[in-house]
């Protein structure tokens, strides 16, 4: 399999002069992180190289450095222009051109090593914490702090130090200390496990915080803003009842998982072992009939997706493999708790997708790793295995209750066909689920607020009891959230990813327009808009657009 080609700055390069413009002054800098966090958040953007096509937009976020090596001469003060007519900039690093009077800062930012970033309370805002680097660990992210002038310093590091100063000057200008492409690229592609205080089973949404501010940012200074909801129209939340089926035992209790999630009217997904090697971990249990088993629970509505072959806590190493892998002669061996033989990542995919595929009437599209073993060419096989969706890392480990989508070798090159739907909440904690279910429907409750993501990761058990929570988390949301199996819900957020909506300017007034697409049920949130004259399949109330489908004609918008 050869090296994918690199994703070019150029794909990002479309839109109207209303969405929020990321000038990249570094091609080798971390943009890709950025775009794929600002997708994930729903802010609408643009990017390009072109300082004067940056400047058509109200909203212009420099990227990564202000510099003479980065920016020709002429074009400081047109960025200062931009600012003294009433325009928005942001930069993380502003170097030179004379520009830190216009930010309110002393010249040059010093380089730090800090790990949090203190939020004061303002008004309804409560403030708070976000961790940002964990400071001796690999997980050590480089930050830069600002001396502020005349700015307002709007955050700071632990330490005191300001790490992000504001200062208006006609138009606002900021600058922010945080590497937020940097920190996002790392996060997305799982090498920031340490920073979060904990693994799961908890609320971290450092990532989403910062983005939050972002989106705030773009709002405040673009006359006619708009962002993509993150939750379909009409719910809080999703929530994605997952099922790791690799024992005996589970298979009979996946059926009652299956029958509880179906009464409700609601969807899951079970994530299956094929294990057909007596190996270290267990005897073989992928046979005739559990497949039986497995398409009864098809045939219900749930989905079947893969959980490998081996389900090997050594994964994670396994070599790529060839492609040419086979069944039956495909047998990867688990020897320990810690080393395998014989597997590949190509098989481990393959054989477990063709056995499901054949034996019950699954279309098999997601992917769970064993023990979220997740190695770093993982999306490679996805891609080229046939898998869209794969749910093998915790949230708090991308600092993201978000899904997001996938690069080529978990690194910041090329974009990968898959999307990561990372895991909140799982069952091998201590105290049982049942037990801390106050705390996990405590954690949903805050990432409702934010209308995000849940995924609970249940390994079905014969005594029921964590069926209980189950059935106590359907009776909670039932009505509030979507209850989802990973593909139907990874359907919905990719074609709401790929969903390019505009507002444009035209006959003195606003228009929405946007491309046909697959996108369904999804709300668009105009916070400077009063009324809108809405067709057929959109409504619109308290600054929010539902849409059942993209609206065949404009939509025409009245500005508050």
């Amino acid at each position: 399999m050869g090296a994918p080609p690199p994703t070019s700055i150029r794909q990002f390069d479309i839109g109207s002069v209303h969405r929020l413009a990321v000038l990249v002054t570094d091609p080798d800098s971390g943009w890709l992180g950025l775009a794929r966090g600002l997708k994930a958040h729903g802010i609408p953007f643009t990017m390009t190289t072109s300082v004067a096509k940056a400047l058509q937009h109200k909203v212009v976020f420099v990227y990564p450095t202000i510099s003479g090596r980065a920016l020709p001469a002429p074009a400081f003060a047109a960025l200062a222009e931009h600012v003294h007519a009433g325009g928005s900039l942001l930069a993380f690093d502003v170097e030179g051109g004379g520009l830190a009077p216009l930010f309110g800062v002393a010249a040059a930012p010093t380089a730090v090593r800090e790990d949090v970033v203190d939020w004061p309370s303002t008004g309804s805002d409560r403030g708070g914490q976000t961790r940002i680097s964990r400071s001796g660990t690999e997980a050590s992210v480089g930050a830069v702090q600002y001396q502020p002038t005349t700015g307002e310093t709007l955050a700071h590091y632990a330490s005191g130090g300001a790490a992000l100063v504001c200062h208006r000057a006609g138009g606002r200008a900021c600058a922010f200390g945080v590497d937020l492409g940097a920190l996002s690229a790392r996060a997305y592609n799982g090498r920031v496990e340490g920073i979060a205080q904990s693994y799961v089973n908890s609320y971290e949404p450092s990532l989403d915080t910062l983005y939050d501010w972002l989106a705030a940012f773009y709002t405040a200074g673009e006359p006619m803003p708009w962002l993509i909801g993150t939750a379909p129209a009409g719910r809080s939340v999703s929530i994605i009842l997952s099922h790791d089926v690799d024992s005996v035992p589970a298979i009979a209790a996946a059926r009652d998982s299956a029958d509880a999630i179906s009464a409700a009217g609601a969807k899951g997904t079970f994530f299956v072992q094929t294990k057909y090697v007596r190996d270290f971990n267990d005897s073989p249990f992928f046979d005739k009939a559990a497949a039986q088993t497995f398409s009864a629970i098809a045939r219900q509505g749930m989905e079947l997706g893969s959980h490998s072959v081996a389900h090997a806590q050594s994964f994670k190493a396994f070599p790529f493999g060839t492609g040419e892998e086979r069944y039956p002669n495909y047998r990867p061996f688990v020897e320990s708790r810690t080393s395998a033989r014989g597997g590949s990542i190509l098989g481990e995919l393959r054989i477990s997708k063709f056995l499901l595929e054949t034996l019950t009437p699954a279309t098999v599209r997601s992917f769970r790793a064993g023990y979220l073993s997740n190695p770093f060419r993982l999306p490679d096989g996805l891609a080229a295995a046939g898998y869209r969706f794969d749910s093998s890392i915790t949230a708090n480990s991308t600092l993201s209750h978000y899904p997001f989508q996938l690069t080529y070798g978990r690194a910041d090159n090329a974009l990968a066909p898959a999307y990561e739907f990372p895991v909140t909440i799982e069952d091998e904690a201590a105290p049982g689920l049942i037990q801390r279910r106050d705390l996990e429907f405590a954690v949903i409750d805050k990432i409702a607020e934010r209308h995000g993501l849940v995924v609970v990761l249940v390994h079905p058990d014969a005594a029921g009891v964590k069926l209980s929570f189950e059935r106590d988390l359907l009776r909670r949301w039932q009505g509030r959230a979507w209850f989802a199996s990973l593909g139907d819900y990874g359907a919905w957020w990719r074609a709401r990813s790929e969903f390019e909506p505009d507002i444009v300017e035209a006959n003195g007034g606003w228009r929405l327009v946007a491309p046909r697409s697959d996108a369904r049920d999804i709300t668009l949130i105009l916070p400077k808009v009063k009324s809108i004259a809405a067709g057929p399949g959109a409504a619109f109330a308290r600054g929010v657009l539902t849409l059942a489908h993209s609206p065949n004609t404009p939509l025409i918008l009245n500005p508050q």
